[in-house]
């Protein structure tokens, strides 16, 4: 916990000092990415219909209950962007907020 904790508050710091850190736009610290904007992959992401078991059952979860592990988390947002999706970190953020 208190690993988790410090992590947090180190990110905290970050948000802090780095202007825009909420977004890519005008953010000195992001990678700027020419990311793919297909409104159907997004949806089938949000949606839990992916095909990837892990992945759908995941995002199933956050819709009905609210929550996901943290690991889940980190899944699914690497599928989102790294995995077969490469779509925008911040279409993903607007679906956990």
């Amino acid at each position: 916990l208190h690993g988790q904790l410090l992590w947090r508050e180190f990110y905290v710091c970050c948000m802090h000092a780095t202007p825009n850190y909420r977004r890519m736009a005008g953010n000195p610290i992001c990678r700027q990415i020419s990311w793919g904007e297909d409104a159907a992959l997004v949806a089938a992401w949000r949606e839990g219909r992916t095909g990837y078991p892990w992945i759908d059952a995941a995002m199933t979860q956050l819709r009905r209950e609210g929550w996901i592990h943290h690991l889940a988390r980190h899944a699914v947002a690497c599928f989102l962007t790294r995995g077969d999706l490469w779509q925008s970190w911040e279409t993903g953020a607007a679906v956990f907020e």
